[in-house]
């Protein structure tokens, strides 16, 4: 199974503009602990913006984890296939992307539900997020919708979302968002931390 080519011209194309990290393969708890290691030492040059970037890795990196479709066997065990970059620059900050194969049906809810995120502030996002948490999970909830939202939140950003429909089965998901950068790099010394309510 091949997933398309796009997201790999993108993030090829940010070697030249400040790539952090880029990876395509398996997403296990093991890698999400290796690479959360390496974000947390590429990004300590600016530790307010580097917590949120570290909590939007996490957010999205276990989205992935539980729901992408692409799959791969190391023994008897699946672990699920996905891709990821992130990368800097001076002025703008951080930019983290992810993608991964979702099953066709699935589609309409996962683009109602991105909607649905950038068409709210940031007071809003905390409401629909509280709903979220209380309303009957869905078959495939392990808090995906949630992660997204914690994302927008924390990014204090839009999600930028595409759907690239592979085949009669599966769609590539791809998400971009960035991290403005909050940090002086001459040296201001405020601590600032991501939203986690």
């Amino acid at each position: 199974m091949q997933m398309l080519p796009p997201f790999y011209a993108y993030y090829k194309a940010l070697a030249r503009q400040g790539l952090v990290i880029a990876y395509r393969g398996p997403i296990t708890d093991v890698m999400i602990a290796e690479l959360s290691r390496e974000v947390r030492q590429k990004t300590a040059h600016t530790p307010k913006t580097g917590k949120k970037v570290f909590a939007v890795f996490m957010e999205l990196t276990q989205n992935m984890l539980y729901y992408s479709a692409e799959k791969t066997y190391f023994g008897q065990d699946p672990n699920s296939i996905g891709m990821l970059f992130l990368s800097f620059d001076l002025q703008e900050g951080y930019t983290f992307g992810c993608g991964n194969l979702v099953e066709n049906p699935y589609v309409p809810e996962l683009v109602e539900n991105c909607n649905i995120i950038n068409s709210l502030d940031r007071d809003s996002l905390r409401d629909y997020k509280r709903q979220q948490r209380n309303a009957p999970q869905r078959e495939r909830s392990r808090g995906a919708g949630i992660g997204l939202i914690q994302s927008a939140i924390t990014a204090d950003n839009p999600l930028d979302v595409v759907f690239t429909e592979m085949n009669e089965r599966y769609t590539l998901f791809e998400l971009t968002v960035k991290i403005d950068m909050l940090d002086s790099l001459e040296g201001d010394e405020n601590q600032a931390t991501a939203d986690t309510d």
